[in-house]
């Protein structure tokens, strides 16, 4: 299933969605700016915007996988009401503070808390896109649909990075040779600008891949 989910990523970053690709370092760079500033002014408030802005980023991420149309709006869309504000934060917030607490574990505490994170990596579609789906009851679900997954689910998060680590080593061991070293520098550079330009966008069409997939089929929530 991982190298499907890279294939579909991919061929939706073969398309040239530039109206996408515009968003997420939108997206990316109001993560930067915004929550930090909020942080400083009431600590609580930078965590909140951080959690809704980063949801939002993870639906237009899933809009584009999908192939609908996507708009610098929808960075907006967890703000929309307080209703979905409230679902948000308290769900995001129920699955961190289970990871936390299994973080608290010594020793191992650090494995069991990856673990669980990626049990609830769809908590946040959920929130958003399954309104019947309760706030403690979604960890359950996501539970359920990432089961035998969540191994795939790693190699999805690193493998990409693992990539780039090992292209740029390259890059950086030919550009030590003497005069041609010039030309793999230039090229060392560009990659990166690269990584950094479409990378984050990849990665974000990459788990929206396993939401899409792993949810399509799944059996319904119970009331």
């Amino acid at each position: 299933m991982l190298m499907s989910v890279f294939q579909k990523a991919f061929a939706v970053l073969a398309k040239k969605p530039i109206r996408l690709w515009g968003i997420s370092l939108l997206g990316g760079l109001l993560g930067f700016l915004v929550t930090p500033l909020c942080g400083i002014a009431v600590p609580v408030l930078g965590i909140c915007v951080s959690i809704l802005l980063s949801t939002s980023m993870t639906m237009v991420y899933l809009h584009g996988y999908r192939g609908e149309d996507v708009k610098a709006a929808q960075l907006f869309d967890c703000f929309r009401d307080w209703k979905t504000v409230k679902r948000v934060l308290c769900g995001v917030a129920w699955a961190g503070l289970w990871v936390f607490l299994w973080a608290l574990i010594p020793v191992v505490g650090i494995v069991f808390a990856v673990i669980r994170a990626y049990r609830y990596r769809f908590v946040p579609y959920i929130m958003m896109y399954e309104p019947e789906v309760g706030i403690t009851e979604a960890l359950e679900v996501s539970t359920q649909r990432t089961q035998g997954h969540k191994g795939q689910m790693f190699g999805g998060d690193v493998l990409p990075y693992l990539a780039v680590c090992i292209v740029a080593l390259i890059l950086g061991l030919f550009a030590s040779i003497p005069y041609i070293g010039i030309l793999f520098g230039i090229i060392q550079v560009v990659f990166y600008i690269a990584v950094i330009l479409f990378l984050p966008l990849y990665i974000g069409l990459i788990r929206a891949a396993f939401y899409e997939e792993l949810t399509n089929g799944a059996p319904a929530a119970a009331e």
